[in-house]
């Protein structure tokens, strides 16, 4: 098979050689004429001025071969080191998606749903869910500070610790508790975590939470918005941190939303947020997931904080809605 892209270079080089060959003909001549006509040289001069001329001409074309080389090599080493660095972030990408869980199946008259876009390949954003006992649900909502890679690395971390930590308490005080302390011995303040544990009781269909740190949630009623912020510091600032929790009754019908600050920026603030919510919940109940998928659209068309260029930021929901049970 012939390599096309192979012929066409090699034509492009040698026509791009005999164009150079005419240039410093063509100025060889003009340099050798103006010399003669300026120092108007015997005939032994003659032969001289053109031995000069052509050295010159000669010595320039070898310095911009050795320099078009060299120049071509540092592209080259680049690309090589680019292909290298996006074969990495594609891998860290793939491994970051593995750390999201599935969404868990509707239960006890609960629906779940949660979509994260990261800013670049990978980000800071995080979200889990897991199974507290026979009858209830645990959720978390995370943004590592920071941006990139440095964040993104920090995130297996908050999955484990977050895991591990709930397999000895399902309240969402006492756990965010114990993972500011690790992360405070871990990180020593930088980076940290803002995020919102909660915790839905599928039989007294309660919801319980805490906020460290993290843009208000969302308690979206037919009758008017809740913001949820009882809590406390982000995570890993302070090793002693004390969080406050609160817990609610569910009715059914109801939605709540917990985003992080890559949506309220976007989306122009909470209040904004909250409209779309409430406008979402308000036309025919939908589905979590369609509730969620709808706010992420709306935010991916946002243009950010006013007055910030190239803003750009990871932007994750998570919504659970209580439906009437049959």
């Amino acid at each position: 098979m012939i390599d096309v892209s192979a012929s066409d270079n090699r034509s492009r080089t040698l026509v791009q050689a005999l164009g150079v060959a005419v240039v410093f003909y063509l100025l060889a001549g003009t340099v050798e004429a103006l010399l003669i006509k300026v120092v108007k040289p015997t005939e032994m001069e003659l032969d001289w001025v053109s031995d000069a001329v052509l050295s010159m001409a000669l010595g320039t074309a070898v310095y911009l071969w050795l320099h078009l080389r060299a120049t071509r090599l540092a592209l080259t080493e680049r690309q090589r080191a680019e292909l290298v660095i996006q074969a990495q972030l594609s891998l860290a990408e793939a491994m970051q998606r593995r750390l999201l869980p599935s969404i868990p199946v509707a239960a006890g008259g609960f629906e779940w749903a949660a979509t994260l876009t990261p800013a670049g390949k990978i980000g800071g954003d995080f979200y889990d869910f897991l199974e507290s006992g026979e009858n209830a649900r645990l959720m978390l909502i995370a943004d590592v500070s920071g941006k990139g890679i440095s964040a993104a690395m920090a995130l297996s971390l908050v999955r484990s610790t977050f895991r591990n930590i709930a397999r000895d308490t399902g309240s969402p005080a006492r756990l965010a508790g114990r993972m500011s302390r690790a992360f405070q011995d871990e990180w020593h303040g930088s980076p940290y975590v803002t995020c919102v544990v909660a915790r839905i009781d599928l039989h007294e269909r309660t919801l319980t939470y805490t906020n460290a740190g993290h843009p208000a949630g969302l308690l979206v009623r037919k009758c008017g918005n809740r913001d949820l912020r009882e809590g406390g510091p982000p995570l890993g600032l302070l090793r002693d941190a004390h969080y406050v929790e609160e817990r609610l009754a569910l009715r059914s019908g109801d939605v709540c939303v917990f985003v992080t600050d890559g949506i309220t920026e976007s989306l122009d603030g909470s209040r904004s947020l909250g409209a779309v919510a409430a406008a979402l919940v308000r036309d025919g109940s939908p589905s979590a997931a369609r509730i969620c998928d709808a706010i992420m659209a709306r935010a991916l068309e946002g243009h950010g904080p006013d007055g910030v260029d190239d803003w750009a930021d990871d932007r994750t929901v998570m919504v659970v809605a209580s439906r009437n049970l049959q």
